[in-house]
This record gives structure tokens, sequence and C-alpha cells, in this order.
């Protein structure tokens, strides 16, 4: 769950930071920055629809919970603050 808020923070992050699209919708739609992309069709032909975890988390980083900070990327290089298996910078 908090490596869900964590990614939400980094897209609201992408939004506010005046470098990225400020857009939610742009910043998750640009080519190639978080998977699985949107644009290929993965997330509305998933069964089943979205875990009730994933909506809390996607609800927590809208309402301003951040437990990454002002970081705008995260992947598994290993180094930033790490969530889980993944490192936030």
């Amino acid at each position: 769950y908090e490596g869900q808020v964590a990614v939400g923070a980094v897209v609201m992050n992408r939004v506010n930071s005046g470098i990225y699209p400020n857009s939610i919708e742009e910043v998750i739609y640009q080519p190639g920055q978080f998977g699985p992309d949107p644009q290929d069709g993965w997330t509305s032909q998933k069964s089943g629809g979205y875990t009730d975890s994933a909506m809390q988390a996607a609800a927590d980083a809208l309402s301003g919970a951040n437990p990454v900070g002002g970081c705008l990327y995260f992947d598994q290089g290993g180094y930033g603050m790490r969530i889980g298996d993944h490192y936030f910078h």
C-alpha cells in the first residue's frame, strides 16, 4: 500500500513540478513513463477492476499523502528512498 501511495505521489509531484505536463492524465500517458502503459489497453482489459487498496492509495495521493517528498522518479535501480522493491528519487 505504501508503495502505491508513493507512485501516486510521484505522479502528483510531476503534475506540480512545472517540468512535466500539468495534468494527471498527461503525466501518466507520457510514452514510456508508467507501466503498464494505459495506452496499450491493459488497464481497460484487466478483469475485476482495481483493488480496494489501489483505489484507496490513489485517493490518499490525491488528498496529499506523500511518503516520498519531492521525488519525481522511481525504479528498481538501487538508489534513493526504498519502499518495497522500488527506489524513489
